[in-house]
């Protein structure tokens, strides 16, 4: 597995899918520093991602989750959630942009 810890900076308008219902993509930036794609994330997560029904904004959160490199994408910091459940995930502290 290939855990990784977070910081969620960018996400994407849903668009419609057959598999998914309606994905986005996420996008942020590593304790290393360096730039991560997570694509597909079904927007069922972003509303239930704190339990409350409602879509939340999740930018400038930490999360933690197992992720793996996509293969069919050419671009090196694509890769998509393990499970898609998103059960493995750990959400952290979210930071105040004031």
């Amino acid at each position: 597995m290939n855990r990784k810890k977070i910081l969620i900076t960018v996400t994407t308008y849903p668009l419609p899918s057959r598999s998914y219902d309606e994905l986005v993509c996420t996008a942020g930036v590593m304790e290393n520093g360096d730039w991560i794609r997570i694509y597909p994330v079904p927007l069922s997560f972003l509303i239930d991602l704190k339990g409350t029904g409602r879509m939340m904004n999740v930018k400038y959160t930490w999360i933690e989750l197992d992720l793996k490199k996509r293969l069919d994408d050419f671009r090196p910091e694509s890769y998509s959630p393990l499970n898609y459940d998103f059960k493995d995930i750990v959400i952290g502290d979210r930071i105040n942009t004031e």
